[in-house]
């Protein structure tokens, strides 16, 4: 199928224009029933369209686009169409589309804020959902009259009580209500339920749904966890073929796999990693020789034991990435691999890919990219590392600390030069949530990103990066990590900003990274600091996989790619396989060219299964933040402005929740300043600036939408 596909596309590309099934069929020498299915798999996928006339063509070639439609919290909806494209303002007509959802459009306008028309929804996001179940009374009266038994009088008609059930969405980019039809399945009102659509919303009818299954009271964030997964239709399960396969593995490294394999049990390697991490999929080593650093990056060979579309790969293409939501992991891997076969665990062999560094200060002067096979020292944690860079008590063993130290000098070399080039540092605090038995959360507090964090960090950019010059240079096909300049109209608005705040920038046009950071370098230890880092990030573009070697602007790197963790990115996977098909030298002209033509559609997927998997986890961290602090309400924290809006300011709390001071809340009437970023009493001409440090109570909060809610306290 996947053959034909490609073929068709490579015709429709030649023709130009729209073909009849047989006139398709006949000039690729295919049986027509092949090529229609293989014609409807692709129109399914948005990648051809179908002519009022019955005829094939690709959507360009008919003035159409395809696209995800994307739907902000109000309920506007916009297309993505293509990376480093606009998005397109979507105008629905009479079908409504939903977020998520796969579509064609017609453009109607261009330029800064191109528009569509919906043309057809191709494929629809969300079969099933997620909602909060409402039980409403309903009074009908009956329709005819009865006698009372056992006399011959009439009696009054009586009401007789009904029940309308509806649900909403917990999806907050489902703006919609359900109306719930056919069974309750014992359900009682509150309690969310996985419901599957039986009638599409149009502009004159309301979405229908049957209720699939009762996950509980929506009120216990365990409930709202597993409902979360359902949501974002992560696979939270391996098929059969997939778990068979997995178990069928030995439980260590074999003897036989050692051919053909680089011997580097003898070097003193190890991890460093989160204390609460399972899973190891890197160990760093660093040695002398002739002068110079040889810094190794050992990653964890998975692609030894999941081979192109077996059935654990198949599992893992659908997944395309592990999901950390608080206190529930859904690996893109079986336990037996993830945890076990593949995981760098100490003191037992293990099948790695090294790429062996020799640096000369911060430059690699040569490299070398080998199977190997590995014995790691230790499994180290990054809170005992910095307590012993720091020279304060550890656990860490006293043979390991040399070094450690020279990790740590040769780290800050690689970071002050990354620096230099005009990489961004974007230093903003990480939830750590902390959860009791039954799946509560009792703590949030601020990750803490210490030496060590920063120090593996920069080892395994090297590493992606000298990789990615690799696959370049000798053309493979190949899976990067591309990031492209923010436009124009966005870096304008940054510049509004931080004028406001009385700084002063300039960008170019095309702006270079090193120009951004020479702000963040500007506002470095001031309280607004962490506030102009998340509204310069929310200007730079979302960073994706592409064929193509398009760099890497966040990194300022010509060459990126992710390398380092195939135990729970499936990208990684796929370029661990292009390596090692090269360096057995099986990457001839034919498996060249089938690769080259799967490249574009992995990273497509792979784009969309991270988008996928990082917005539940953000949803998960904002809902358990949400749970946490309902428990805390009419208690004072202090904070900073982290955002104004005409709406109101929100305040981000040391522990990284963010809640929103809402201006009908406030002490004067306040009227927003888009050029200063700030809000100004009407009276007082008191003013609420962006990184203003404030003192805020906790007024309410809403649960279904994981909003917080605060009150400004006046200063004594």
């Amino acid at each position: 199928m996947e053959e034909n596909k490609r073929r068709i596309l490579d015709y429709l590309e030649e023709a130009v224009r729209p073909v009849e099934i047989f006139e398709a069929a006949g000039a690729l020498n295919m049986e027509a029933d092949e090529a229609l299915s293989a014609l409807e798999a692709l129109r399914k996928e948005g990648r051809v369209a179908l002519t009022k006339k019955k005829k094939y063509a690709l959507p360009k070639q008919i003035g159409l686009l395809s696209g995800r439609v994307m739907a902000t919290a109000k309920g506007a909806l916009f297309v993505r169409v293509a990376a480093g494209e606009k998005d397109v303002f979507l105008d629905c007509g009479k079908q409504l589309a939903m977020d998520g959802d796969l579509v064609l459009l017609r453009l109607t306008e261009t330029g800064e804020r191109p528009r569509g028309s919906l043309e057809e929804i191709l494929q629809r996001a969300h079969e099933t959902l997620t909602g909060i179940l409402s039980i409403k009374p309903q009074e009908q009266a009956r329709k005819g009259k009865k006698k009372a038994a056992g006399r011959g009088k009439k009696k009054k008609d009586r009401p007789e009580t009904l029940y309308r059930a509806s649900a909403v969405p917990i999806d907050r980019h489902l703006a919609l209500d359900i109306d719930v039809e056919g069974e309750l399945m014992g359900a009682a009102n509150g309690d969310l339920v996985t419901l599957k659509v039986t009638r599409w919303p149009s502009v004159h009818r309301r979405m229908a749904a049957s209720i699939q299954a009762v996950l509980g009271p929506s009120e216990q964030p365990s409930v709202r966890m597993r409902a979360l997964v359902g949501e974002h239709q992560l696979p939270d399960s391996f098929s059969e073929a997939a778990l068979r396969q997995a178990a069928a593995l030995p439980g260590q490294v074999m003897e036989q796999e050692l051919e053909g394999r680089r011997d580097l049990r003898g070097l003193t390697l190890f991890t460093i990693d989160g204390a609460d991490a399972q899973d190891f999929d890197d160990a760093v080593s660093l040695q002398k020789q002739d002068g110079d650093w040889v810094l190794g990056v050992h990653i964890a060979d998975v692609s030894h034991y999941v081979t192109d579309l077996c059935a654990i790969d198949r599992d893992a293409l659908e997944r395309g990435t592990s999901v950390y939501l608080p206190g529930l992991t859904l690996p893109m891997l079986p336990e037996a691999l993830c945890n076990n076969l593949c995981s760098l665990r100490p003191d037992v062999d293990r099948l790695a890919i090294s790429c062996m560094m020799r640096m000369n200060g911060s430059q690699v002067m040569d490299y070398e990219i080998v199977p190997s096979v590995i014995h790691s020292r230790a499994r180290l944690v990054y809170d005992d590392v910095n307590r012993m860079l720091a020279g304060q008590d550890n656990t860490v063993p006293e043979a390991l600390h040399g070094i450690l130290k020279d990790m740590a000098a040769l780290s800050e070399e690689i970071r002050r030069a990354r620096t230099a080039r005009g990489s961004l540092d974007f230093d903003l605090d990480e939830a750590q949530i902390s959860l009791n038995e039954q799946g509560e959360p009792v703590g949030v507090s601020a990750r803490e990103r210490g030496v060590a964090h920063k120090m593996i960090e920069d080892f395994m950019i090297a590493a992606n990066e000298t990789v990615a010059r690799h696959a370049r240079n000798c053309e493979l096909p190949f899976l990067y990590r591309v990031h492209g300049a923010p436009d124009g109209e966005k870096l304008e608005a940054l510049s509004v900003f931080l004028n406001g705040l009385n700084l002063s920038a300039r960008f170019g046009n095309p702006p270079h990274p090193n120009q951004l950071q020479r702000v963040l370098n500007m506002v470095e230890g001031r309280s607004e600091a962490p506030v102009v880092s998340r509204v310069m990030l929310r200007a730079l573009k979302r960073a994706e996989y592409s064929p193509e070697p398009k760099g890497h602007f966040g990194l300022a790197a010509k060459d990126y790619c992710h390398f380092t963790s195939p135990i729970r990115r499936y990208p990684d996977l796929v370029v661990h396989r292009m390596l090692k098909l090269q360096l057995s030298g099986g990457m001839e002209r034919k498996a060249h060219e089938l690769w080259e033509g799967r490249m574009p559609e992995l990273a497509r997927q792979c784009s969309d299964t991270e988008q996928r998997a990082t917005q539940a986890e953000r949803e998960a961290d904002d809902l358990m933040c949400a749970y946490y602090m309902s428990g805390h309400i009419g208690e004072c924290f202090e904070g900073v402005v982290s955002g104004v809006t005409a709406w109101g300011a929100y305040v981000a709390l040391e522990n990284t929740v963010e809640g929103l001071v809402h201006v009908k809340d406030m002490d004067d009437y306040y009227e927003f300043n888009e050029a200063q970023y700030c809000l100004i009493g009407e009276r007082t001409r008191k003013v609420i600036r962006l990184g203003d440090r404030v003192r805020v109570r906790v007024d309410r909060v809403d649960l279904r939408a994981a909003q917080i809610g605060f009150l400004l306290e006046e200063e004594e």
